[in-house]
Order: C-alpha cells, then structure tokens, then sequence
C-alpha cells in the first residue's frame, strides 16, 4: 500500500482507455494511467468499490496482490506457494483462475499453454491449503467465491515475471442485467456507454435517436446517462432485496468482511445507488421523447421494450416500429447515433444491399437532419465510403477482438 491506498486495474474495451482514466479520477481514484486493455490506478478500498458500483466503461476491476519473476513453469509452482493464501481465501471458499500472457520473449521455451501455467498455479493453492489445513479447497468456473487473475509477462531479473491479482467483479461489469431479450451480435453495454463519452453526447443539450436499434443499448445506456443512474443500479436492487446473493466476488474477501467500517460504507454507497436512480428515473419520464429508438423489424423492437421494461425505463423511452428512413429529429438538437450491420458473412449479392443501407442512411441525414449530428460505429471499414459524405472525426474502438470505426458527421 502507498499513500494513496492500493493497486487496481481495470479493464475496457480498446480505445476507450483515455475515457476510463478521466472517469476513474473523477470517482476519487489517483494516479490514474491509461495502458492497453485498460487502467492502472490507486486507491483505497472504498473509491475501488465506487469505481465498481459507478463505473459505466470497465469490464472488470482487479486489485495487485503479488509479484515475483521465475525462471520456468516449476519455478511458478515455487513462487506461489510462498503466497500467504489463508490472507486471501478460505479453504471452504471456491476458487476459479484465469492465466493471460503478456509480453513474453519471443524465444519462451516455457509458458506456451495458458492452460497448463493455470493447473500449475491451482496445484500451488490446493498444495498450500493441503499443508496448511490438511484439506484442499475446490474449483468452480462458474459463480466462485472467489476469482483469482494470474498475468504471466517479460522479466527484469529472470526471463519471466507473475502478477497476481483478485478479480473483484465476477461476472463482468458491462453485464448490467437489463438485456433479458437480446439480438444477434449485440454489443456490449460498457462499449455503448463509450461510444456516448466518445462521441461528447450532452443529454442536456442534444436528444438522441438510434433508428436501428436492435436490443436497445444505446438508448438504454444514453437514458443510465441521461439521469445520472448508477450502471450497477440492477445488480444493486437485487442484493438489497436478497443479502445473501454473492453478485460481486469482492464480498467474499477478507479486505472486506473483516473491515466493518468498509461494511458500513459499502452499504451507504448501496442506498445512494437506489436513491439516484429513483430520482434518475423520474427525471427522465418527465423528459420522455429527448430519447427514441426504433427498428424496423418489429420482433427487435419488441425486444427492445422488453429490455427497457427490465431496465424500469419503459416509460422514459419509446422504441417504435417504423423504417429508419422515416425517423425524425426528435428534439431541436439531436444526435443520430447508429450501429448498422457490419456484413460480416456476406453472401452473393448482399455487399450491394449494404452499401444501399448506408448509402441510405446519408441521403435521409442531407434531407431530415440538417443541423443535427450523426454517428455510425461499424466493423466494415469500406461501408462507410457508401454514406456519401465526409466524416468530421473517425475513431478507433474495439468491438471484441473486431477493430471498428466510429465516424462523426456534422450536418449543415
């Protein structure tokens, strides 16, 4: 620990790194620093809950607990049972890791197989515990007490270095729990959120309207920043209403359950997640119609609803059944935000309907949205040549492992 509390990484979609460091800080975090796949950050254990429970862009939040370097995979087994495992775990408690490779040399004669370093670590905790305890505690892949990240990279000192850490989060956190009816492919909430923060939207200056919008993300994660609703919102009513369920793996640490003033804050941070939210969603059905979806399949847009009923929105945000050339700005000024499909298996024939969708989506801009802006986030690069007008800004975010383009239109 360091003046500013603890170690933490938290993990994003790629290219939304810059966005989560401003967003770690803003909660109280210091020392933020963006790095690939994520941020690095300080602090102590209460803002790192606040980063799980506020945070609209991490994926995972993970807390540093180890380092050491090695020479192979029997010097890995050696390092982690010299980890004081009983500090992080119980031997009741289930366990599940997770082993990822960083830069390692490119000569590596060990660690080729993420796999046999993740049974090599399990053997060092259920030897530990065997010694210790004349017991051993089990595996669980799903829904474990507690999850364990292991990250094994290029050394200083020996060819290979270890990093363990907690995953605090479990399921991860762009699971907000409102997707109950879902579309093929759909994209992931935190990177919805990120698309929003990227693109500058201000919902108190400008509507938005996505005319294509599938299970409903993006207007569901424009409405969550609209009213200022706690992401977690979902996750956090259910414990309420259930104290025993285990939604987050953080609840099973000791950091956590040995510190009742951490408790005490935890629960306060719990009823302000409630309060703010009831209060956000009041702010937007007195504000319904800023914020429109529709699709033109009307299964979709039945889903959609179905999504924003779980989310308790249903009376904030229309979703309607109409073509998305019919769409209108809803509002004096609005951003018309899209994710159109991307084409990725194309059969014969179907390149050239495509680029009419999006050569479509451009005409109905020049002719209904003039002194609006628009936005599409594709995975197909060469679509976006179809919309037949010039992009103010392109950035580069990642839908998975698939690079995408989100293009900017200002339209006079």
């Amino acid at each position: 620990m360091n003046k500013y509390g603890f170690e933490y990484f938290a993990s994003c979609p790629g290219g939304l790194e810059e966005l989560l460091a401003q967003e770690i800080l803003t909660l109280g975090a210091k020392n933020a620093q963006p790095v690939r796949g994520g941020v690095k950050f300080e602090a102590f254990h209460e803002i790192a809950l606040k980063v799980i429970l506020y945070s609209r862009l991490a994926s995972r939040v993970f807390k540093y607990l180890y380092h050491f370097e090695m020479n192979d995979e029997k010097d890995y087994y050696l390092g982690a049972t010299d980890i004081k495992w009983k500090t992080l775990m119980d031997v009741q408690h289930t366990f599940r890791l997770t082993t990822i490779f960083g830069d390692l040399p490119g000569e590596r004669e060990e660690f080729r197989n993420s796999q046999f370093a993740t049974l090599k670590l399990k053997d060092a905790i259920v030897d530990y515990f065997r010694h210790f305890d004349g017991e051993r505690p089990s595996v669980a892949k799903d829904y474990p007490d507690v999850a364990f990240l292991a990250r094994v990279d290029r050394g200083v000192g020996k060819p290979y270095a270890a990093t363990i850490m907690y995953d605090l989060c479990g399921d991860p956190l762009h699971m907000r729990g409102y997707r109950v009816a879902k579309t093929e492919a759909p994209m992931k909430e935190n990177l919805a959120a990120g698309i929003l923060k990227t693109l500058g939207w201000n919902p108190e200056t400008e509507g938005l309207i996505d005319a294509m919008c599938g299970s409903g993300t993006l207007v569901i994660e424009a409405a969550l920043m609209a009213g200022n609703i706690p992401p977690s919102y979902i996750r956090v009513r259910h414990f309420l209403r259930n104290p025993h369920a285990h939604l987050w793996t953080f609840q099973n640490y000791p950091w956590l359950t040995k510190d009742t003033e951490l408790q005490a804050s935890f629960k306060q941070m719990l009823n302000d997640v409630v309060a703010e939210t009831e209060a956000g969603i009041k702010k937007l059905e007195a504000q319904r119609g800023r914020i429109v979806g529709s699709d033109l399949s009307e299964y979709t847009a039945s889903g959609a609803r179905e999504n924003l009923r779980k989310a308790g929105l249903d009376r904030a945000i229309e979703i309607k059944h109409q073509d998305v050339m019919e769409s209108i700005p809803p509002t004096e000024k609005c951003l018309f935000l899209s994710n159109p499909p991307y084409g990725e298996r194309l059969e014969y024939g179907e390149e050239e309907k495509l680029k009419g969708l999006y050569k479509s989506l451009g005409d109905h801009w020049k002719n209904t949205f003039k002194g609006h802006r628009a936005a599409i986030f594709t995975g197909n690069l060469s679509m976006l040549k179809s919309v037949g007008l010039k992009s103010s800004k392109r950035h580069i975010l990642f839908n998975g492992d698939i690079e995408c383009r989100l293009a900017e239109y200002s339209l006079y």
